[in-house]
């Protein structure tokens, strides 16, 4: 069979990519080299599926006007399901540490952008997110994770303990669910800062005495506290501090 060749009588390259459509050379090869042409010729913008849950969630299309979209504290790419939503509805937010100096909006110090809710901190008093377990009758184990981690690290230990405790982990200022206020913004994450909000914590939790179980590189903010209120310390017990 002979194949005939057909010349269109608008060359190629001077076609709009919505005339493309129509045309459609015998040849398949043709056909791809059009298809080609045609991705090259214009410059295809990239859209994003982003949902959010509420106002201030961040979008990664989301305007400049919008506020900072690329920022760890804060933001948020995607509704779908995922493991921090089932760890987040096991806690609760607990108030403890009262907010110190300007009451501004935190802005990036960068772009001079505000900042999403997840950087600006509440009206007066800090939040902190706090997963218990066990009953409150036991004795009272507080689990401190490290830097930087999460009171989700403690996860698989918390149905232990709780057969025999009443054990509680937290995520402390600045990481985790907890507020995550930018410095300068009412904390500036000094060791004071952290041994005076570990303290208002552990009173805001209604702990009389406790044993305290800290990881990694908080454990000096937990021993100054220990060293400095022994009459609230049942046990302190460091784990991989540092040297």
């Amino acid at each position: 069979m002979a194949i005939q060749a057909i010349q269109p009588a608008t060359p190629y390259y001077s076609l709009h990519p919505h005339q493309l459509q129509y045309l459609s050379p015998t040849a398949p090869s043709s056909h791809k080299r059009l298809k080609m042409a045609a991705r090259a010729s214009r410059k295809e913008l990239l859209q994003f599926s982003c949902r959010a849950s509420s106002e201030d969630d961040y979008l990664l299309d989301a305007p400049v006007s919008a506020g900072d979209g690329f920022s760890f504290t804060g933001g948020k790419y995607s509704d779908e399901s995922n493991p921090a939503d089932e760890w987040f509805k096991q806690g609760k937010m607990v108030k403890a540490f009262p907010i110190l100096g300007s009451k501004d909006k935190a802005k990036d110090p960068i772009f001079g952008l505000t900042m999403g809710t997840g950087s600006q901190t509440t009206a007066d008093v800090f939040r902190w997110f706090c997963v218990e377990s066990g009953s409150a009758d036991n004795p009272s184990v507080l689990l401190v994770h490290g830097f930087p981690s999460q009171a989700y690290s403690y996860r698989k230990v918390l149905p232990v303990l709780s057969k025999k405790y009443h054990a509680i982990a937290f995520d402390w200022i600045g990481f985790g669910f907890s507020d995550k206020p930018q410095p300068g913004y009412g904390f500036d994450y000094t060791l004071g800062e952290y041994v005076s909000s570990f303290e208002s914590l552990i009173n805001g939790l209604l702990l009389d005495k406790v044993s305290l179980v800290v990881q990694g590189y908080f454990a000096p903010v937990v021993v100054k506290y220990a060293s400095e209120h022994p009459e609230k310390i049942n046990h302190l017990v460091l784990l991989n501090p540092p040297v």
